[in-house]
């Protein structure tokens, strides 16, 4: 089949998960809540300080305290092999690249420093207690002023560009006939605080074999890291991770904590649990750098941009490299502009490992930008909406290639329209309500199209059933229920006949659930798979002297209603899938599937997702504390695989990004670089008094130019963008503008 069949009855419906009641009911199993037979326990130690060394080290006390099986130190740990991330293959994802206990360096504080084992969770963290150490100390670097000798201009990361030159900016922003701007904006650290916390369980089989439970966003990642820190084969590495309780990036690297808990099952020669704690996430598992991000604006009096500049500086550690590439994901493809400059400086400081976070860079950058040309808006006295029409870019802002699809403006009228955007007065404080201010703001979101690597197996059973497999991964976001319906659609049975298997490496390769590409790349690999399967159900059939298609060639087959094919110029003759198999006595026939785009295409057109969020704020003049009583979000993403989990998808980005302008933000003691706000009291989220109204609409039209299935990702788009729009109509209530988020009662009294 040349082309793909489209069944437009089972996608674009609202169809509930089909994992739901396992959830619901408890049934759905995450990966603490397994129980190998003689599991033990492992509870870490944390160093206290953030720079230095271990001097002194005594574990006596620990090793013979009741129930503890084995105590792990710099001084004894099992012996593995630094590994070799290889991102062609596909391998796994290293944040942190110094393996866990392979020296007595400190380099941030919360780095683990011992792994005691042992028959409960109380008796390992009481032998955990015993465990006497010495440290020499260091002065700690914490902040960008702290490091400036560490700092460095990546041009790329991962392969991707982070520095960005077109134009002459400083000429521009040197103009005395154009109206010029320049604002700094910081964003603070935040932490990745999903319901379920990470963690392992590993189960050495035999000397060759290993059983790892893992929460992970990637268990192919695992499997290749693992495999080749301890000199197995990969595929005597088996991960399962058939449920992830919520993750939005903090999963998708492999932590110290996986290779200690596989490090513990080897030393105690027994099962090995290591679950974190929620302090330790704080610490353990990455999280979204701070930023200091200034933008600089040259533009005619009509509002039209002639240059921007973006100039960014983030953070990493001594340990490992991550780039928030805020300026590349942001003003690199947001306006039209003769000119633009990104440039990002990273610094090393004593703080662990950053990793990607819910539209790592477009997240921060989108709400510096999206601020800073709401200023530009008041400067000009002009229209905050009509300023991002006027800049509208109808091509890529660096590339110079034309989008695939973009409706940007059709969702900011839509927007406009359900928000009732026309009623807004302009001047700050003059909107009020029931005696508080209040405020409407607006930002654009973006986020692109990623497509990865995928191979899938369907086998389709004689009794019209199909099993479709790929070691992909559901992270609560509905990849489950996605898949299903894209299986279906692709094969032609009703939704209802297949089940989808994911979440183990065993299964044909899945990628990184990551960058909102799990649909796009999986979904492709479905339908070659289909594909494949249709050919052998055509062979089979035009082999077949019984069947109403003997001898039609295979191009003049059709997939035609559920389960059938069809010839295309006798629609009399048909036959049925369960017809095919039974006459050629088969239990079952198999389709193989693989989709991944080389680094090497270079494609003519631009892949990327847009959307247009509408805020309304109250605030009481008296006690500004800021309420978010009103959100309207309208999304371009292509075509809508589930009208259902899609607008929760985007919800969900929502109330991330409130949380991220009004709540969030990881505080460290200066003095020890210890996280302070380490737990959900301290570290505030939104909780359901803090949500009311969200709106959730889609404009646009299906982009079957990026894949068969006309869809690009929701996962990550909901979130960016919402923190500008927050923090604009803070400003257009309350005339104060909060630069530095979060936006918190302190500091809008403190600028009254």
């Amino acid at each position: 089949m040349n082309e793909p069949t489209r069944n437009p009855r089972e996608l674009g419906k609202p169809m509930n998960r089909v994992d739901g009641r396992l959830k619901v009911t408890g049934a759905a199993r995450y990966s603490a809540e397994f129980f190998p037979q003689g599991v033990l326990h492992a509870y870490a130690l944390k160093s206290p300080i953030s720079s230095g060394r271990i001097r002194e080290l005594d574990v006596t006390a620990a090793e013979t305290a009741t129930g503890v099986r084995a105590v792990i130190t710099h001084v004894n740990p099992p012996k593995i092999k630094q590994p070799n991330p290889d991102s062609d293959s596909g391998g796994g994802l290293m944040n942190e690249h110094r393996l866990p206990l392979s020296d007595d360096r400190i380099s941030y504080g919360g780095q683990y420093v011992a792994l005691v084992v042992a028959d409960s969770l109380e008796h390992a963290r009481h032998g955990a207690s015993l465990i006497r150490i010495r440290y020499e100390e260091k002065v700690p670097a914490l902040k960008p002023e702290q490091a400036r000798e560490t700092a460095k201009r990546p041009s790329k990361h991962n392969e991707e560009q982070v520095q960005l030159k077109k134009g002459d900016v400083e000429q521009a922003l040197g103009d005395q006939q154009l109206v010029i701007m320049e604002r700094i904006y910081d964003t603070p650290v935040e932490t990745h605080n999903p319901m379920e916390p990470s963690a392992t369980i590993a189960e050495w089989v035999d000397e060759d074999h290993l059983t790892l439970y893992d929460a992970t966003q990637y268990v192919k990642g695992v499997q290749d890291l693992i495999s080749q820190a301890f000199g197995l084969k990969k595929e005597n590495v088996l991960v399962k991770s058939p449920f992830v309780g919520g993750a939005f990036g903090c999963k998708g690297a492999v932590w110290p904590h996986v290779f200690l808990t596989v490090m513990a099952a080897k030393a105690a020669r027994a099962p090995v649990k290591f679950a974190i704690s929620r302090q330790d996430m704080f610490s353990g598992i990455g999280h979204r750098t701070s930023t200091t991000q200034t933008i600089a604006f040259a533009a005619n009096p009509d509002g039209k941009l002639q240059a921007i500049r973006h100039r960014v500086e983030t953070l990493s550690s001594p340990v490992g490299e991550f780039v928030e590439i805020c300026g590349a994901r942001s003003t690199g493809v947001l306006y039209a502009s003769p000119a633009i400059q990104v440039e990002e400086t990273v610094f090393q400081v004593n703080v662990a490992t950053p990793t990607f976070m819910r539209a790592p860079g477009e997240c921060p950058g989108t709400f510096a930008v999206e601020c800073a040309m709401d200023e530009l808006a008041v400067q000009l006295k002009v229209d905050p909406l009509q300023l991002r029409i006027i800049n509208h870019s109808d091509r890529h802002p660096i590339q110079d290639k034309p989008w695939s699809t973009k409706f940007l403006k059709d969702a900011y009228r839509l927007g406009a329209e359900k928000f009732g955007w026309q009623n807004r007065t302009p001047e700050p404080r003059s909107m009020r309500k029931d005696g508080k201010l209040v405020g409407w703001g607006l930002a654009t979101a973006t986020y692109p199209a990623h497509q990865m690597k995928a191979e899938v197996t369907a086998i389709l059973s004689a009794d019209g059933r199909a099993v479709v497999q790929c070691a992909a991964h559901d992270l609560g976001t509905g990849a489950y229920t996605v898949l299903t319906q894209i299986s279906a659609e692709a094969l032609g049975i009703p939704v209802e006949s297949v089940t989808f298997e994911l979440g183990r490496s065993d299964l044909p390769f899945g990628p990184v659930a990551g960058g909102s590409n799990t649909t796009a790349t999986v979904g492709s690999a479905i339908y070659d798979a289909a594909a494949d399967l249709h050919r052998s159900l055509m062979k089979l059939a035009s082999a077949d002297a019984q069947s109403p298609l003997h001898r039609v060639e295979l191009d003049q087959m059709v997939l035609m209603g559920e389960g059938r094919l069809t010839s295309k110029e006798d629609a009399s003759k048909s036959d049925r899938y369960v017809d095919i198999l039974r006459r050629a006595g088969k239990e079952s026939l198999v389709g193989h599937g693989k989709f991944g785009r080389s680094k090497s295409e270079k494609s003519p057109t631009a892949f990327q997702s847009f959307g247009a969020h509408f805020c309304e704020v109250q605030i009481d003049p008296e006690f500004p504390l800021v309420r978010v009583t009103r959100f309207v979000s309208v999304m371009d993403c292509g075509r809508v695989m589930n009208a259902k989990t899609a607008r929760s998808q985007i919800l969900g980005g929502v109330v991330m990004g409130i949380g991220m302008a009004l709540h969030e933000q990881t505080v460290y003691d200066p003095a020890t670089g210890l996280p302070v706000t380490r737990n959900l009291a301290d570290y505030h989220v939104p909780v359901n008094a803090d949500i009311r109204d969200i709106e959730v609409h889609f404009v646009g039209e299906p982009d079957y130019e990026f894949n068969p299935m006309g869809a690009r990702g929701m996962g990550e788009i909901g979130i960016t963008g919402t923190a500008a729009a927050v923090a604009n109509a803070v400003y257009h209530a309350t005339g104060i503008r909060v630069r530095d988020l979060p936006i918190t009662l302190d500091k809008l009294m403190r600028s009254s």
